[in-house]
């Protein structure tokens, strides 16, 4: 929040108490959040999650906000979240009455704190709201062509909705040091070429993560996959302190083997019905790449 806004003003403030579902309580959240930013009178929103929730809806004048406490929405998803996400909450009315807004000149912003590098042939870097469309173009063009290799996708996947949550969650992953999503797009940055993805990362004696990834079907053959991996790898070990990564395939599928292999990643074993894959239970071959 750059903006500073005359005061008074007033903020709906949501606690909640340690979390049991936090992957509902988050989708549901975001639904929430959009929803109150389509009324007269928002200003701005604040959301802080770890084992508990901190939630905070800034409105224009007292009665406004007033409404939102009482809002349907609001008070169907309290009624919810005492029921499956959290034992307790805490609803408040604040009004702000003063406040000092410092914008450092050399923000994060500036200094990248989202990763966006260069390759011979495009820009790998982790998505913004803003590319929103090029995500949704990816998955939907791919969409019968990476059929054969993801687990089934309802019709929610292809939607904006579902890729502007995919976006925040991407993007909350490599804040919380979780995982870090890495996409290959055209030099203009007008197209989604590939898609890399380090997650489940595990620090202290492990170091490690793995390694999921897709390119476009036009594209096969002609190195795209390499270059965008061999950046992406650079980059986790480099910036992020991972050296191990680990990557599977199935058997069957020989053009991602031979990506692997360029990238002196090692096979480990074979994992039995490992992945549930387009609706059936695949083997999987096990591979890794140290760096140590």
């Amino acid at each position: 929040m750059d903006n500073e806004f005359a005061t008074p003003y007033y903020a709906v403030c949501l606690d909640t108490s340690t979390l049991r579902d936090d992957i509902m309580y988050r989708v549901m959240t975001e639904k929430v959040i959009e929803l109150a930013a389509e009324k007269d009178g928002f200003l701005y929103s604040e959301w802080a999650i770890e084992e508990g929730s901190k939630l905070a809806f800034y409105w224009r004048e007292k009665s406004q906000a007033e409404a939102w406490m009482s809002h349907t929405m609001m008070t169907r998803t309290l009624s919810i979240g005492s029921q499956f996400w959290f034992d307790r909450y805490s609803l408040k009315l604040v009004e702000v009455c003063k406040e000092k807004v410092v914008l450092n000149p050399q923000s994060w912003r500036d200094n990248a704190r989202f990763p966006a590098m260069k390759t011979p042939r495009g820009v790998l870097k982790l998505l913004d709201l803003d590319d929103v469309g090029l995500l949704k173009a990816y998955v939907n063009e791919q969409r019968d062509h990476l059929a054969a290799w993801e687990p089934l996708r309802t019709e929610e996947f292809y939607t904006e909705d579902t890729c502007r949550l995919r976006i925040k969650e991407m993007r909350r992953d490599f804040i919380e040091d979780r995982g870090c999503v890495l996409c290959l797009l055209d030099p203009k940055q007008e197209r989604m070429l590939a898609y890399s993805n380090y997650s489940q990362f595990v620090r202290g004696v492990s170091q490690s993560c793995f390694l999921g990834y897709s390119l476009a079907q036009d594209l096969q053959g002609q190195g795209y996959m390499q270059e965008c991996l061999k950046a992406g790898i650079e980059y986790v070990s480099n910036e992020l302190n991972i050296d191990r990564i680990q990557a599977c395939y199935i058997p069957r599928n020989q053009k991602s083997a031979a990506v692997l292999a360029r990238l002196n990643f090692e096979k480990e074993g074979m994992a039995r019905n490992y992945l549930k894959i387009n609706g059936q239970w695949e083997d999987h071959i096990l591979t890794a790449l140290t760096l140590r």
